[in-house]
């Protein structure tokens, strides 16, 4: 599974790109994103690239930590189901790519 998104691979560097997706799990859910919330502290340090060394964030990164949106699969144990609206406060869905991990 694939998605498009805004990816900053370096500072200043932003295009849009595909990514991998992880196979969800019987607790998970794939939800189509209608909204991100995009940081004005961390993302800005990443576009600048002064961003001081923080464990598990780097570069590739797709900004926004923060969705809303529509449920479009729902895991048998996840306790959603399909066309419910929710709030992601954040999720590692992204697989490891040619140029390693995607952070976001």
């Amino acid at each position: 599974m694939h998605t498009d998104a805004i990816i900053l691979s370096a500072p200043r560097q932003l295009a849009l790109g595909t990514v991998g997706l992880k196979a969800p799990g019987p607790r998970d859910l794939v939800v189509r994103v209608d909204h991100s919330g995009i940081s004005t502290g961390t993302e800005k340090l990443f576009w600048t690239g002064e961003m001081p060394p923080f464990p598990g964030m780097g570069y590739p990164l797709v900004p926004g930590y923060e969705a809303a949106g529509e449920v479009i699969e729902a895991g048998a144990e996840s306790g959603f189901k399909p066309g419910e609206r929710v709030f992601v406060p954040g999720a590692n869905c992204f697989e490891s790519g040619e140029q390693g991990p995607v952070f976001g």
